[in-house]
């Protein structure tokens, strides 16, 4: 979905939440079987316990929704972009990856000991 059902603490961007979010958490509440709710809107990676499962923002391909919890004036960064890449397991169910877009150096391998560690 694209606003989030919960308030994230950025104030401007939480005066544009969900429209009717407690109908929502009466739906989801009644479906136990509702894995995560995942959301756009805030530009920012963002998770939280939310109407018995667990909602998350995704973060932006394009430019970031900066943290401000103290101020009332929205602004954006030019922060990495990235996006979540969703793996569903049998047991602990879904495993979210948060990846930043762009070209990094790496990856190395790690050693422990002069030892590669495998």
């Amino acid at each position: 979905m694209h606003h989030p059902p919960f308030a994230t603490g950025i104030r401007r961007m939480d005066a544009q939440g969900l429209d009717n979010a407690e109908a929502m958490v009466e739906v989801v509440r009644a479906h136990p079987q509702v894995e995560r709710v995942v959301c756009g809107h805030v530009h920012r990676s963002i998770h939280a316990r939310w109407a018995g499962t667990v909602a998350s923002i995704a973060p932006s391909t394009a430019h970031q929704v900066s943290l401000d919890l103290e101020g009332d004036t929205l602004m954006f960064g030019m922060e990495p972009p990235a996006y979540q890449l969703h793996l569903w397991r049998a047991g602990p169910g879904l495993v979210t990856h948060t990846v930043p877009i762009g070209d990094y150096e790496g990856p190395y391998p790690f050693h422990e000991g002069g030892k590669l560690i495998e």
